[in-house]
């Protein structure tokens, strides 16, 4: 396998790149990571919702022999709808927006065709894992004939940022807060505590093995205990703690995906104790960790450690998106 810098594009070949959300991430890509954009790749614009990207700029790009990556680096589901217009005009889609590839069968399937019909490309390694390619794995052992059986990883960067850090005692209001201020939750800290965000992340997982699952029927635990995230979560998530761990001092939230023979694939994820010698006890709390069995590997676990949580793990996982749309 050659490298990215071994690479290069066609002779005369240029892109265009367009960005969708100058949010936070949007914001660390565009100041930290687009300045060292190849001589064969440049911003064209930036969008929001006041000025939301047009199939008709696409179309006109494209039609200029520009080759187009839109990058869209929202958490919106109405972005992500507009995927396969996007396509068919002509674009290339970099995704760190989870909507669509934990969308419904049917939308997934129509993005799916899109791409294929008119030969175009969608990356999100950004989605799961941030600086950890645990999509790009599970496709390479499902396309190498070794069939995943399990997945187990603490998918939520920003929940192993805060309980690698909470102990007991601590108000968890305060560490939710410190996690809000930089960055690392989603707009609103109800998703991530939601455990939805992690339940569309296994699902794009999921779907890299080639499984599917509804969200719904997945088994995912509600953190949120209380109708505010101030002291009464404090006091909620305490008086669960001690109903059902009095003793632990450290929690991850762990998600998992197993292979069912009769359901295809259980889809899990839960707070849990970790004891002294659990390999996500000494985790820094920007990493993740995750190990993948398969049928064949000769170790029968492939373990991963990385870069996991923060907004320059995800433009960086960005941008290494990008790096590879251009090296194809």
């Amino acid at each position: 396998m050659r490298t990215i810098a071994e690479y290069k594009p066609l002779a005369g070949q240029q892109f265009a790149v367009l960005v969708v959300g100058v949010g936070q991430v949007g914001s660390c890509w565009l100041d930290q990571f687009a300045p060292t954009l190849p001589p064969t790749a440049r911003v064209h614009s930036t969008h929001n919702s006041s000025t939301p990207l047009t199939t008709g700029t696409i179309e006109q790009l494209n039609d200029k022999g520009q080759t187009l990556l839109v990058l869209d680096l929202t958490a919106s589901e109405k972005v992500s709808r507009c995927y396969p217009e996007w396509i068919r005009a002509g674009a290339n889609i970099i995704s760190a927006n989870k909507y669509a590839g934990a969308a419904d069968t049917a939308f997934y399937q129509e993005v799916q065709q899109a791409l294929q019909e008119n030969n175009r490309q969608w990356l999100y390694r950004a989605t799961v894992g941030a600086g950890v390619p645990i999509p790009q794995l599970v496709r390479e052992c499902t396309a190498n004939n070794d069939p995943v059986l399990r997945v187990e990883g603490n998918f939520s960067g920003s929940l192993t940022w805060i309980f690698q850090q909470y102990r007991p005692g601590d108000k968890l209001s305060e560490w939710l807060r410190k996690a809000s201020e930089a960055g690392i939750t989603e707009p609103d800290p109800r998703t991530d505590l939601g455990g939805m965000d992690v339940a569309k992340k296994l699902l794009i997982v999921a779907r890299e093995a080639g499984w599917d699952f509804d969200l719904a029927e997945a088994d995912i635990q509600n953190l949120v205990l209380a109708s505010s995230l101030d002291e009464e979560l404090d006091a909620a998530f305490d008086d669960w703690r001690q109903a059902n761990y009095p003793d632990a001092t450290q929690f991850c939230y762990i998600g998992r995906l197993v292979a069912d023979g009769q359901h295809g694939v259980k889809a899990s994820a839960a707070l849990e104790p970790v004891s002294a010698d659990s390999p996500y006890a000494g985790l820094a709390p920007d990493r993740a960790y995750f190990q993948v069995w398969t049928a064949d590997h000769p170790a029968g676990t492939i373990t991963v450690e990385g870069p996991g949580a923060g907004l320059e793990a995800t433009a960086g996982a960005v941008h290494k998106d990008i790096l590879e749309a251009i090296a194809r």
